[in-house]
């Protein structure tokens, strides 16, 4: 009896061992999965990812909940992920400033952009818009520098929360137009449109999504945007590069992100669904109604993307002195 109770254990192996991967592991997902975010409800981010989750959800057939998780520039929420198991269930949205701008804006993190994050997929990219009251003397960037430069006078430039992409470009933008910008920091992207709207600060640098109703309204005037083409809800307003200022480009992405260690095959399975969801016409209008174009590179694209980023902001954050801590 022993003897057939080998033989039977043994003729099990086999069978196991020549099953396909999936069958002898299990489907992959059976059981939900999480995207954390570190951002409240409502943000752009949160907004942005929901949809996407949804659809996810109904390609792969497991639930797909958005956890938020707000708060320190995202650390929160990258904290959460480095500490999850990386079987594939937990992912993050990332953000250029957690995959990026965090490493050099902060002395101490607690986790390493680098070394701690997998790369699953790009998602989204937008530019940054560079907008003035309408009593602003200047209507181009080209305008703007030569009238910092012939007054001598400072210019001031609301944004969103130091250390934002706003910001960061803005950097890029006053060593590229060789002229010295005040940036006036507010809590948030809408107090700094608002304070620009009222006449408090004369510019305001932030997603097109916050500028567009307002250059519509009449509120405000675009100068220039900050990426590789023009903004569809501001077709008249030119490039930088258009505008004579050839390395002003900067982009805000936003990708997903596993813990480091996640198997490549589970990537792979989140990474297809997500290329197919964000190819349909629908979610390209979605994101587009959020001033976003959809953007999705493979793991390994987006890898060599956060790395060459890391390259480019790195020197704009440490030539500006620029710290969070």
């Amino acid at each position: 009896m022993a003897q057939v109770i080998a033989i039977a254990s043994v003729l099990f192996a086999l069978f196991l061992g020549a099953l396909p991967a999936s069958a002898a592991e299990g489907v992959y997902p059976d059981r939900p999965l999480k995207i954390v975010v570190g951002a409240a409800a409502g943000s752009v981010p949160d907004t942005m990812i929901r949809p996407i989750a949804d659809r996810l959800s109904a390609s792969l057939g497991e639930a797909v909940i958005v956890e938020n998780r707000p708060g320190a520039a995202g650390i929160i929420a990258m904290e959460a992920l480095t500490r999850a198991a990386p079987d594939g269930y937990t992912l993050a949205v990332a953000t250029m400033s957690q995959a990026v701008f965090n490493g050099y804006l902060f002395s101490k993190l607690p986790y390493d952009p680098q070394r701690d994050l997998e790369p699953v997929a790009s998602l989204v990219t937008g530019a940054m818009v560079l907008a003035a009251n309408p009593a602003f003397p200047a209507n181009s960037l080209e305008e703007l520098v030569k009238l910092a430069r012939r007054s001598g006078e400072k210019v001031f430039v609301a944004m969103p929360q130091t250390g934002s992409p706003p910001h960061v470009v803005a950097l890029l933008m006053q060593r590229s137009a060789g002229i010295e910008l005040v940036m006036v920091p507010y809590k948030g992207g809408a107090e700094a449109v608002a304070a620009t709207v009222a006449g408090d600060v004369p510019l305001v640098i932030e997603a097109p999504t916050a500028i567009v109703p307002l250059v519509r309204a009449g509120k405000l005037k675009a100068l220039v945007v900050t990426g590789r083409t023009r903004e569809v809800g501001l077709p008249e307003t030119p490039t930088a590069l258009e505008s004579g200022f050839g390395d002003l480009q900067g982009e805000a992405w936003i990708g997903l992100v596993a813990p480091v260690g996640t198997p490549a095959q589970k990537i792979t399975v989140i990474y297809r669904a997500l290329a197919e969801i964000l190819a349909t016409q629908g979610m390209r209008d979605r994101m587009a109604s959020l001033g976003f174009r959809t953007f999705v590179e493979s793991p390994q694209e987006f890898g060599k993307l956060m790395a060459a980023e890391r390259i480019k902001w790195s020197e704009v954050i440490r030539n500006a002195s620029l710290k969070l801590d």
